[in-house]
């Protein structure tokens, strides 16, 4: 584009038109079963360290209490109850995510969502675009940064920015911007714009948490209320032709990223789910190793030796160093072959990663680096038993991902596990069903009510 496009206000224009672009039922669909994902991840998350670290949070606080911390009975201002649901949304690692942006869009979007609609009494179809444009932006915004925020490249974290983005343009559109308002929250917005990947120094979930999720939903809904309550900020903090929002950063980033194919299919439709709620290198090697036990009927006594080749960098994520249950391998892959899968309970037993049963397992898997033209997403697993060596493979197309999508029941079958969690199996089921006839709901307050305990 030429240097004197305003880039800003093409984005704000963008978001305005949002309001009347047709939703096939394909991406409405969609839609639905990201909200029941990143719900189930929230309600879930609301009972580990990550989510009861938010909710000690805002009761320490005073405020108008308009919107809910899902999970509990507790209500919050809306800046600060986005971040509780932000820090729960990420507590379990179960949440979705989009590979080419770096990005976990539902755990920042969803939170600001929940927060602005309950406060403003929004419809649950406005609910349901809100989701959607949140989606698109952080995508977006994720693949414009994301060639300057690679670990390999930087100290920033992709995965803090993007979401921002998503959360704040979400907001502003259940506060019904017009284009001016649009305008001055990318201001806003790219002053809050933060994240380092030093989230990964931390032993346990909360400072993840924070980045990933708590702190990108916040300052978004903070920024739009910002907005909304009469601040302005005038300038195209984007636009080329003066100093911007990305040469503050890099010149490595994409810009142009952000309007690529704006007629375009939504962007939500490249999202994957997770399977497993663990961290993402886990799943290619629990995937092979589950092919193995459900193929042969191996049973733990049976295996002698385990060797896993994986990208290098891969182990420094997920290695021995790595405390917290779904983010170490060897843990995972121990109680996968006790348990015979990997569940939800399994992976954040942080008491039974002291198992000698599973530590006397562990101790039988070695980590190799991978084989010359492996691809740096593909796992390999040789397992020895007492006649044989068996082996399996699994690339990047683990299920759950946009090429290997899980079904609708596979879906509703990995929320209802969560849920459960916390709530009862006729209040779980109630979840699924109250988002599912979201769209004719003439507010969110069912569904807030569901959540409830």
């Amino acid at each position: 584009m030429a240097e004197d496009i305003a880039y800003g206000r093409l984005l704000a224009q963008f978001a305005t038109q949002w309001r009347t672009r047709a939703m096939s039922e394909e991406v409405a669909l969609k839609t639905r079963l990201h909200i029941i994902d990143t719900i189930a991840a929230i309600v879930s998350g609301s009972a580990l360290e990550a989510g009861r670290a938010g909710q000690r949070y805002v009761e320490s606080l005073g405020g108008q209490v308009v919107a809910s911390v899902i999970g509990t009975s507790i209500k919050a201002p809306i800046i600060e109850a986005a971040l509780a649901n932000g820090m729960a949304a990420h507590a379990d690692e179960s949440d979705d995510s989009h590979e080419t942006s770096q990005t976990h869009p539902g755990c920042g979007v969803l939170p600001a969502v929940l927060a602005v609609a309950e406060e403003v009494g929004s419809t649950g179809k406005e609910f349901i675009e809100a989701v959607n444009l949140g989606y698109e932006m952080t995508i977006r915004f994720g693949e414009a940064m994301a060639p300057a925020m690679s670990f390999a490249k930087s100290s920033l974290s992709c995965h803090a920015f993007g979401p921002l983005f998503g959360a704040g343009f979400a907001a502003g559109y259940l506060m019904r911007f017009d284009e001016e308002k649009y305008l001055i929250l990318l201001n806003y917005l790219a002053q809050e714009a933060s994240g380092l990947t030093t989230w990964r120094l931390d032993e346990a979930h909360t400072l993840k948490s924070y980045v990933f999720a708590g702190m990108p939903a916040s300052n978004g809904v903070k920024a739009a209320a910002f907005v909304r309550s009469g601040f302005t900020g005038s300038g195209d903090v984007l636009n080329p032709a003066n100093r911007n929002f990305f040469d503050a950063f890099s010149d490595a980033m994409k810009p142009e990223k952000l309007y690529e194919n704006l007629d375009g299919p939504c962007r939500i439709l490249e999202t994957d789910f997770k399977k497993y709620s663990v961290g993402f290198p886990i799943a290619a090697p629990i995937s092979a190793l589950e092919s193995i036990l459900d193929e042969h009927a191996v049973k733990p006594g049976d295996i002698q030796a385990i060797r896993i080749r994986y990208l290098d960098d891969w182990y420094k994520v997920i290695g021995d160093e790595n405390r917290m249950p779904d983010l170490n391998l060897r843990y995972c892959m121990a109680v996968t072959i006790l348990d015979g899968a990997l569940t939800f309970a399994a992976a954040h037993d942080e008491q039974r990663m002291l198992d000698p049963n599973v530590r006397a397992l562990g101790e039988r898997i070695s980590f190799l680096p991978a084989e010359p033209g492996q691809d740096r997403f593909e796992a390999r697993l040789e397992v020895d038993v007492s006649t044989e060596t068996l082996t399996a493979s699994q690339g990047l197309f683990v299920l759950g991902r946009k090429e290997n999508p899980m079904s609708v029941e596979q879906v509703h079958e990995k929320a209802r596990e969560l849920l459960e969690m916390v709530l009862a199996a006729d209040e779980a089921q109630s979840v699924i069903d109250h988002v599912h006839a979201l769209s004719e709901a003439p507010d969110i307050s069912g569904l807030i009510r569901t959540m409830t305990v």
